[in-house]
């Protein structure tokens, strides 16, 4: 998709998705998170994204054992983080009580919403604020230039960003060849390692690198 082809400017208000029964993973921690998107967006010839249909994509991220729910078959111990045997498994509401809201906001009020909380997000990165994770828009409809589809894209910023808010700092390649940790900022450089959207792999190994700076 071209740039110019990406909505750049919404209302800066979010419609909510339906909440779900259902539980992903078994974690020991639930995670309760409400997920929305920016409406006002002229979509042009885009095909819109839907708040359901944002949530049913995050949904499939955390069916997948290889996203953060695989924390339940390898629990992390991370003592600088404070996380000793931590797991973790998702539920999607749509009241006013939630652990984490995911919202999906254009890139002119991505930019305005992360630059109030000192992050530069260049019309195309995400951020966390808080308790509210923005996912970019342009990046969302376009993937980045290293993510080998916009799938798979999708799968490494939510799992990046959530990955913030459960209490990991950003980390760099553990090693030529290794995979990329989930919490590593692929999209500005993969230093020798592996595009990696999943913090585990599929048999259940927990993918980390050296911690940095945030």
């Amino acid at each position: 998709m071209r740039d110019d082809q990406v909505p750049e400017f919404g209302s800066g208000v979010f419609g909510t998705a339906k909440g779900s029964q259902e539980v992903l993973g078994t974690g020991k921690t639930l995670i309760t998170y409400r997920v929305e998107v920016e409406t006002g967006i002229d979509w042009g010839e885009v095909e819109p994204v839907t708040p359901d249909g944002f949530a049913a994509t995050i949904d499939e991220v955390w069916k997948d054992r290889r996203s953060w729910t695989g924390s339940a078959a390898q629990p992390v111990t991370e003592p600088a983080h404070g996380l000793q045997n931590a797991s973790w498994r998702f539920q999607r509401v749509s009241g006013p009580q939630y652990d984490v809201r995911v919202r999906l906001a254009t890139p002119g009020t991505v930019d305005a919403q992360c630059a109030a909380q000192g992050y530069d997000t260049g019309g195309k990165f995400s951020c966390k604020i808080g308790t509210t994770i923005m996912i970019n828009l342009r990046r969302w409809l376009q993937g980045s230039p290293i993510s080998r589809s916009v799938d798979g894209y999708h799968a490494g910023v939510i799992n990046h960003e959530m990955g913030h808010f459960l209490g990991f700092d950003h980390q760099g390649c553990p090693g030529k060849g290794e995979l990329a940790p989930a919490m590593m900022q692929q999209s500005m450089g993969l230093n020798g390692c592996l595009v990696n959207p999943w913090p585990f792999t599929v048999d259940g190994t927990f993918v980390t690198g050296p911690y940095l700076t945030s």
